[in-house]
């Protein structure tokens, strides 16, 4: 065969990815098709040990590892260790103990915007967590009702009232046994006495006493 004709046969067949409907695969046959499954080893071990969780005062017992995993990531990595809160994420954890644990932040807040954005990416500051919270709706698409939206503790006026009013009965129970002038008072002698006054030799007659005796004693 020529150089020509080979040329001619490459130029031919050498037409780069062929199709399976293709002449070429006319007499042989169609390849199987396999499809791809991802199997997790978990699934397949069937004696796995029950997993218990390690956290203090908690009960829950995982029959794998993934769940046990979920769990672990859902209800104690990001908890605050003071009052117990669980958070999705380290961000919003310390958020949450910065603002409601943090008595140098209270006091920051009042000179300096310092509500960080709850978007980790974003950078922004404000001062208080309501106009945090319409930058989050607006600006980020939270919902208004944003499940973690932390806002200041404020202590109700009625229990501070409640209080007041209890200190006042208290004060008042209290001035009914002390002098209204806080000076110790000084009583006057008006020459009366408060004890009964008892017998004493001036009052008494010792020559009877004299006279009693001598006529009792023996003769001698």
């Amino acid at each position: 065969m020529e150089d020509i004709d080979i040329l001619s046969l490459l130029g031919k067949y050498g037409i780069g990815r062929r199709k399976l409907d293709d002449d070429l695969f006319s007499g042989d046959k169609l390849p199987a098709r396999f499809g791809i499954y991802d199997e997790d080893e978990e699934n397949q071990c069937h004696q796995v040990t029950p997993t218990r969780c390690t956290v203090p005062g908690c009960n829950f017992t995982a029959d794998s590892i993934v769940n046990f995993e979920k769990h672990y990531n859902s209800m104690h990595r990001y908890s605050c260790s003071q009052c117990k809160k669980v958070l999705p994420s380290p961000h919003l954890l310390d958020l949450h103990v910065q603002e409601q644990h943090d008595s140098f932040f209270a006091v920051m807040a009042e000179r300096k915007p310092s509500y960080s954005c709850y978007i980790e990416e974003c950078k922004e500051k404000f001062t208080n967590a309501e106009e945090r919270l319409n930058h989050c709706v607006k600006i980020h698409k939270l919902p208004k009702d944003y499940r973690f939206d932390s806002k200041p503790k404020k202590t109700s006026k009625n229990k501070k009232s409640q209080q007041d009013i209890q200190v006042d009965q208290a004060s008042k129970k209290d001035q009914k046994f002390n002098f209204t002038n806080n000076r110790q008072k000084v009583f006057s002698y008006t020459g009366k006495k408060f004890t009964q006054e008892q017998n004493t030799s001036a009052s008494v007659d010792m020559d009877a006493i004299m006279i009693d005796l001598k006529e009792n004693l023996p003769q001698t």
